[in-house]
């Protein structure tokens, strides 16, 4: 199934280039506050899917190009972002397997949205993209064997953050989490469906131009091991999100006016346009 949210934040399903309402399968959920109806989805999935599968079938779909899409969790409640986690794995004594830094839910945007950049004096703004795991249930210190049977689906995601913000050499909370600099989507692959998740190639491109390209394959840890991690440090609700990390390297700078691409084999191509206020001249690309 591929689930998405849009309008007014109703939850819908796309079906051969349309989507359909999937309001009358989710009873009581579908008028839940905007942000609790998706994860309640997800925590409730394998009782829904019976109805949700009929809805998908049955009902008239519109043209996925007349709605406007929203993130797939236009408002998760917890965002936690994996660093790194390509190349070299980490070393044995590490403490962690891999590291994480929370970004704000606030920060998330949809497909077509714009990500602006604010007037804070950054030194730039870098962009990468990444695989994210939608938790579908209460998860807490989960083995890497038992892991991904605890994710709902997967979506692809932008991690965009100002450089330079908060304390030197340390990638904080403060840079990572300014409104808009999450841009999610365009729809969440439950688990079922999207099935060869070790091998997913993800490209990264900016005016057409390919910037980044790599594998899930790549990665220094597995997805389960990194959910492994997440949940070792806290427990995770349905409609969290994880992301799965990318490569360090190449420094992706956006401008104003970029038009920036995030595809993820299996799950599609999220597109956002940078709004920059100041129009600063930054290096094109990369710094």
């Amino acid at each position: 199934m591929r689930l998405v949210s849009f309008g007014d934040f109703v939850v819908g399903a796309l079906r051969n280039g349309a989507v359909v309402d999937l309001s009358p399968a989710l009873g009581e959920m579908a008028r839940l506050p905007w942000d609790e109806r998706v994860p309640s989805v997800a925590e409730n999935y394998a009782r829904l899917r019976p109805a949700i599968e009929r809805q998908v079938r049955e009902a008239a779909g519109v043209p996925v190009d007349s709605v406007r899409l929203r993130a797939p969790v236009p408002r998760p409640p917890k965002l936690l972002c994996a660093i790194g986690n390509h190349g070299a794995p980490p070393p044995p004594d590490s403490p962690l397997a891999v590291d994480f830094a929370f970004k704000s839910p606030e920060s998330v945007v949809g497909p077509g949205d714009s990500v602006v950049l604010t007037e804070l004096p950054a030194t730039g703004f870098e962009a990468e993209a990444t695989l994210a795991m939608v938790i579908g249930r209460d998860a807490r210190k989960l083995s890497e064997s038992d892991a991904l049977s605890y994710v709902f689906g997967y979506t692809g995601f932008l991690d965009v953050f100002a450089a330079g913000l908060g304390r030197p050499n340390i990638g904080t909370f403060f840079g990572k989490s300014l409104d808009t600099l999450g841009p999610m989507g365009p729809c969440i692959v439950t688990a079922d469906e999207l099935v060869n998740t070790g091998d997913l190639r993800i490209r990264l491109t900016v005016n057409g131009e390919t910037r980044q390209d790599f594998s899930t394959s790549e990665m220094a840890i597995s997805m389960a091991a990194v959910l492994s991690a997440a949940t070792g440090i806290m427990t995770l609700r349905p409609g969290d999100i994880v992301t799965c990390g990318s490569p360090t390297g190449e420094r992706v700078l956006l401008r104003h006016d970029d038009v920036v691409a995030t595809e993820v084999d299996g799950i599609g191509t999220l597109t956002v346009r940078v709004n920059d206020p100041a129009h600063r001249a930054w290096p094109v690309g990369t710094g």
